[in-house]
Order: structure tokens, then C-alpha cells, then sequence
């Protein structure tokens, strides 16, 4: 008559084995949760979780309670499984500072920066340069000065979470540009525009010259390196290449003194150039010229290495 109690204690022990399963679900999320309410965003906390796998490798898990008799069938073993639950880390803008030293095209300058997000942060510096030298054109004695000055400022996106950076960048404040005079002694000839004149032996050729830039230039870089390094690291090396468009460059060129028609006497060829409209001529050609030939100038080039802190 107890012909069923095998079949039922079976049932009971299986329905036993799917409640604490169940139960074991229900602590692992509440644990999830837990961690999460208690960390918060912004950290990676390891869960240590301990079950009991039976020894006859079914993959059931069993109930700890003190209650309950082992089973003396199968020997139990626990493992402890430790889950980390890794969550983005936030980066609270403005919160660091970084600065560097760098040397390129451009000349030395300096960049500072500070973070508005996990991969972005501002950058704003500036760059200065300056170089002299002296040469002969056309019979003229010329002394030219180029000289880099401008501010600049950018967003340093990081696409990869890591140290290579795209920058959209503005230029501002651009002082760049080339100053030049020139003096052409008395009795040498300058050629304009395929003319030549001579320099007056009593009122000789003095020539001013200057190329400028726009003040403001939009461009773009990339780059290598971090500034404000993510990791606990406060060095690093800022490798960066690029460029920005000034458009056209201006060229200026003015000459004052007298200047003499080879072909004539010198007693009646010579005259001042302001009022000679022939050397005029010869000037606005040579000017158009020469400003169309800078039109390759229109984009300037970044590149530079440095090193840079983190504060």
C-alpha cells in the first residue's frame, strides 16, 4: 500500500532542487542591485558568491540550511565565484589641469587643458617664432624678418579611450608674418615686371615689403598623447600634426626715392617714383603676381612634440 512514497519522495526532492535554484537566482541580482545602490556609477566593485555544486555534476545547486540533512549519496563542494561588475568611470569637467612645452613648425609654445568629459577635453595655448636674415633680390639689399605669433584653442576628442585625438581647433590672435626693406644702392638696377630702372645716385631706392595673415583661422589636428591621462600617470608626451587656413596672403610692397629710365640721361630720366606712373605699373604687376603665387600659402602646417603634466 506504500507503493507510491519512492515516487513522491522523488518529487518532493526534485521540487526541493528547483526552489533553491530559484532562491539562488534571487540572490544574485539582489546582490547586482546591492552593489550597484552601494558603489554607485562610477566604480568596479568584485562580488564574491558561494554556491554549492552537487559532486554528481547535474548543475543543481542546494539549500545551506542548517535544517536539512546532506545527502549521503554524493559529497558537495563549494566554489567561490567572484563576478566584478565593472561600471564607466565618470569624469567630472574641469576637475584636473594639464599643461605642456612643445616645439614644431610653428615654434615653441605651450598648451594647458582640462577635462569636459571622459574622452574630451579643452585646449587652448599658444605658439612663437621668430627668424631673421638678409639677402640680395634684383640688385636690392633685403633684410626679412618671418615671425609666428598666435593663440589657439581646440577640443581634443579621444574616439578610443586611449591617447589618439581628433581636434578641431581655432586660431586666434594670429600675428604671423613676413616684414622685409630693402635698399638698392645708387647706380643698381631693380627689375619690376621685366622692366629695369636704375637707383638715383642723389635720392637711391629704399623698398618696404610685409605678407600678413588673417587674425582668425579655423583648422584641424591629430594627434598623440594625452595631456590629463585617465590613468594615475601625470606625464606624457603630446605628439601633434595638422593644419589651418588663413585664406590669401596680403602682400604690401612700397618703394620711396628716385629711380632712372637706363635709356635716358640721367639728367632728365630720373624722377621720384611716386610720381613716375611707368614704375607704378611695374609695382601693382609685380605685386599681383606675387600675391597670386602665395595662394599655396593659404593653408599653414602644424606639427609639434612636447611633454606636458598633469597637475
Amino acid at each position: 500500500m506504500f507503493y507510491w512514497l519512492p515516487t513522491g519522495i522523488e518529487f518532493m526532492k526534485s521540487g526541493f532542487y528547483s526552489l533553491g535554484a530559484g532562491v539562488l537566482a534571487v540572490l544574485l541580482s539582489s546582490n547586482y542591485s546591492i552593489a550597484q545602490d552601494q558603489f554607485g556609477v562610477g566604480t568596479v566593485r568584485p562580488i564574491a558568491i558561494s554556491t554549492i555544486v552537487s559532486a554528481d555534476g547535474d548543475g543543481s545547486s542546494s539549500s545551506r540550511d542548517g535544517a536539512s540533512a546532506p545527502d549521503p549519496d554524493s559529497t558537495a563542494s563549494a566554489a567561490s565565484v567572484t563576478t566584478p561588475v565593472v561600471l564607466t568611470t565618470r569624469v567630472r569637467p574641469f576637475s584636473k589641469v594639464g599643461f605642456d612645452l612643445h616645439a614644431g613648425l610653428t615654434g615653441v609654445g605651450f598648451d594647458t587643458a582640462t577635462p569636459l568629459a571622459r574622452r574630451f577635453n579643452l585646449r587652448t595655448g599658444a605658439d612663437f617664432f621668430s627668424y631673421g636674415t638678409s639677402f640680395q633680390e634684383e640688385g636690392a639689399n633685403v633684410v626679412a624678418d618671418l615671425r609666428f605669433r598666435s593663440g589657439h584653442a581646440s577640443l581634443d576628442w579621444f574616439p578610443f579611450d586611449g591617447r589618439f585625438r581628433l581636434s578641431p581647433l581655432l586660431v586666434f590672435a594670429n600675428d604671423t608674418r613676413v616684414l622685409a626693406t630693402a635698399l638698392v644702392p645708387s647706380g643698381s638696377t631693380v627689375t619690376l615686371n621685366g622692366q629695369d630702372y636704375i637707383s638715383s645716385y642723389t635720392d637711391p631706392l629704399h623698398g618696404s615689403g610685409s605678407i600678413t595673415f588673417r587674425k582668425v583661422a579655423p583648422g584641424f589636428s591629430l594627434g598623440f598623447g594625452n595631456i590629463i591621462p585617465r590613468s594615475k600617470s601625470h606625464f606624457s608626451i603630446p605628439v601633434e600634426a595638422g593644419f589651418y587656413y588663413v585664406g590669401q596672403p596680403r602682400l604690401k610692397v612700397a618703394f620711396t626715392g628716385s629711380a632712372c629710365d637706363p635709356t635716358q640721361p640721367a639728367a632728365i630720366g630720373c624722377q621720384s617714383v611716386s610720381q613716375d606712373a611707368g614704375f607704378q605699373h611695374d609695382l601693382g604687376a609685380f605685386i599681383a603676381r606675387n600675391n597670386n603665387n602665395l595662394s599655396y600659402a593659404s593653408f599653414l602646417p602644424i606639427l609639434s612634440v612636447g611633454i606636458g603634466y598633469k597637475f
